[in-house]
């Protein structure tokens, strides 16, 4: 009789906002300004020992479920360093696979962030350079639970910046994040995921990001609506171990239908399994923004 399969789970510490600060049903949005070093400590974050189970062994996980889903999705950019072959190919690459996802007559993207140890490349944007950016900025890993929109987040200020609007006859937007890694694994400081079912409004915190990234970073003035999360021991938290580049996480970072219970909170984590003899973690993340037509 063959042994019952045993989920590979490790424990490592995520950065939470603090428990008693309160949630999204007891105060209003704060306001969390990168350009302003004043802002910045107002709310500081709690470390808290999270379990992170292998998704690889996970059955019941997907991307209208659970908020996130693994695809082996090979690349045809030979450079991901090259921002403008990024722009040409892969932004083409991704909203392809976010119209097949999710039955969008449109699909935008902009922006891409590529993920080194202590900083950030942000490519796309506003005037297409790629510029490099430090911790201060919100480069190299976050080690913090988050989410990237919220219900209030809207979009017009975001296109319009790139001479686009929303459609008019739209019944859904949807916001994908398409994360995948550069290094030949991502062994440790991988990304951990967090099933949408189990997050709760007593979990979240929201807050309007200003300054974030390079000033070509497309929010970096508009402001980004993000939902900081809280620790629960109800969360479920996921990560695929050893991701290779022919590989891409999708996450849901945006529903109309409701961004709680159907987006992904994601954070960062160092690996206690990692290899040390593993190479440095890179990795390029952009987002999908998608209309649905009936």
């Amino acid at each position: 009789m063959n042994s019952p399969t045993v989920l590979r789970e490790v424990v490592s510490e995520i950065g939470y906002f603090p428990a008693d600060a309160g949630d999204i049903t007891t105060h209003p949005p704060r306001t969390y300004d990168m350009r302003n070093p004043a802002t910045l400590a107002e709310y500081g974050s709690e470390p808290a020992a999270t379990k992170i189970r292998d998704a690889r062994q996970e059955d019941d996980t997907g991307l209208e479920t659970s908020g996130f889903e693994l695809f082996r999705r090979p690349s045809a950019v030979t450079d991901f360093l090259d921002s403008d072959e990024v722009m040409r190919v892969y932004y083409e690459e991704c909203k392809a696979l976010a119209r097949e996802l999710t039955g969008a007559s449109a699909a935008f993207t902009f922006d891409h962030l590529i993920r080194e140890p202590g900083r950030q490349i942000s490519g796309g944007g506003t005037d297409g350079k790629p510029t490099v950016t430090g911790e201060a900025q919100g480069g190299g890993y976050i080690g913090s639970a988050h989410m990237d929109y919220t219900d209030n987040s809207t979009w017009s200020d975001y296109l319009a910046l790139h001479g686009e609007r929303p459609p008019e006859s739209a019944s859904r937007t949807i916001s994908l994040n398409f994360w995948r890694g550069l290094s030949a694994v991502v062994d440790d400081y991988p990304l951990g995921v967090c099933d949408a079912r189990s997050v709760r409004e007593t979990d979240l915190f929201e807050t309007v990001v200003y300054g974030y990234g390079a000033p070509n970073y497309s929010w970096h003035d508009i402001g980004i609506d993000t939902f900081s999360v809280k620790f629960s021991p109800e969360q479920r938290w996921f990560y695929y171990p050893r991701m290779t580049p022919d590989e891409v996480l999708v996450l849901k970072a945006y529903d109309s239908d409701g961004v709680i219970g159907n987006a992904c909170p994601h954070s960062a984590f160092a690996n206690p399994l990692a290899d040390p003899a593993s190479p440095a973690r890179r990795s390029i993340e952009l987002r999908v923004l998608c209309f649905v037509t009936d």
